[in-house]
């Protein structure tokens, strides 16, 4: 459900791409944003639905899932679990109109979302916002790579001693 719940900008504070942003530099964003509350076992977001905004996690938890389909098999990964204040759906800022992933959520969540026009034109208007918001970005996608890896690599072990 969504509300018209206000988000302040000190809410903002501690999201992993916002991380180093003045306060006066928070107060646009935070004029952006809406609040969405999930049940348990809701997806927030679904692989391949188009999506036209931003996500991220004010309270509670979301797994991070990603279906794989190669004839005649089907599998879902677990690819993270989220918590307060971890960004994600970021597809809007880099072009995509659609998840690359589903999100899932664990207990009741409360997620902030921005519209990807709302925020692009934020973005625009203020470089200097932009120049840390994609800095953090690159960061986040650089350890989420990691985790992802790190999972690829005991995925293949595990495959490995299988057939073994």
């Amino acid at each position: 459900m969504t509300t018209s719940e206000h988000i302040a900008a000190r809410d903002l504070a501690g999201i992993d791409i916002f991380i180093d942003l003045p306060q006066q530099d928070l107060e646009p964003l935070s004029r952006a944003c809406t609040v969405r509350e999930y049940q348990p076992g809701e997806h927030c977001a679904v692989q391949d639905d188009p999506t036209d905004e931003l996500q991220i996690v004010s309270r509670g938890k979301v797994a991070i899932e990603m279906r794989i389909e190669v004839e005649p098999y089907s599998q879902t990964l677990n690819l993270a679990a989220l918590a307060e204040g971890a960004v994600f759906n970021w597809s809007c800022l880099v072009g995509w109109d659609k998840h690359d992933v589903s999100a899932r959520c664990v207990g009741k969540t409360r997620i902030i979302c921005i519209k990807a026009t709302d925020l692009l034109h934020i973005l625009s208007e203020r470089p200097s916002i932009e120049r840390i918001v994609m800095k953090n970005l690159v960061r986040v996608l650089n350890l989420r790579l990691k985790d992802s890896r790190a999972q690829l690599t005991r995925l293949v072990v595990e495959m490995i001693n299988q057939e073994r």
